[in-house]
């Protein structure tokens, strides 16, 4: 959702709290290629949600493209007594989790997927990561970068049961794959997947079945 011409990037200004508890984490977001006096509405959607939501509007674009609430008339979001103010986009995340967000107005929808608290491992040149795309966690989308190009990588999954799969890379060596945990009548459990490549094999693991 980065229309031509146009970007979007969100960069980390504080983190506080333990991974897969109580982690907080804030953004600043710069938008790029938009005329210089829009204002727009921020949306998000969360991954419990079957549409997005709106969450604030007014928000303007300042120097080097950094959204904030200028508050210096009506239609902007913000404070006449603290103008021109960047605002801290705030996120809770639960292990894995992506925050999807958006920026809307008449002439433009820009948006971006972030993941603050992601489960990625590295082996030998190839990753692997999970995103959780339900809030359980009993959906997972899997991808991975370094693999040989347009080749067959086997891997394994291990929930109540082993099962082995192949995905065939693209021409880029990146493998996408979605996983649900496998067998058994368990409502929550660990989910293990092993890339069992010679060459590379990361491998991770993450608990679905609670939130």
């Amino acid at each position: 959702m980065v229309p031509s011409g146009t970007s979007i990037e969100a960069k980390e200004v504080s983190r506080k709290g333990e991974s897969g508890k109580d982690l907080i984490v804030q953004y600043h977001v710069f938008v790029k290629g938009v005329p210089p006096n829009a204002l727009l509405q921020y949306m998000d959607w969360p991954i419990n949600a079957d549409k997005p939501s709106p969450r604030l509007q007014g928000i303007s674009v300042g120097k080097d493209g950094i959204l904030m609430c200028a508050g210096r008339t009506a239609e902007q979001c913000g404070d006449s007594k603290k103008p021109d103010d960047p605002i801290e986009f705030t996120v809770i995340p639960r292990k894995g989790e992506p925050t999807r967000i958006a920026f809307v107005s008449e002439n433009v929808k820009i948006g971006t997927v972030i993941v603050p608290d992601p489960i990625e491992v590295h082996d030998k040149g190839c990753t692997l990561s999970a995103v959780r795309l339900t809030p359980k966690f009993d959906l997972a989308f899997l991808s991975g970068k370094g693999y040989p190009p347009n080749t067959d990588v086997h891997y394994r999954v291990s929930s109540e049961t082993t099962n082995n799969f192949v995905i065939k890379s693209d021409s880029s060596g990146t493998i996408r794959v979605s996983v649900i945990p496998y067998g058994g009548k368990k409502n929550k459990g660990t989910v293990t997947v092993k890339v069992t490549e010679t060459g590379c094999s990361p491998g991770l693991s993450y608990e679905w079945g609670t939130i």
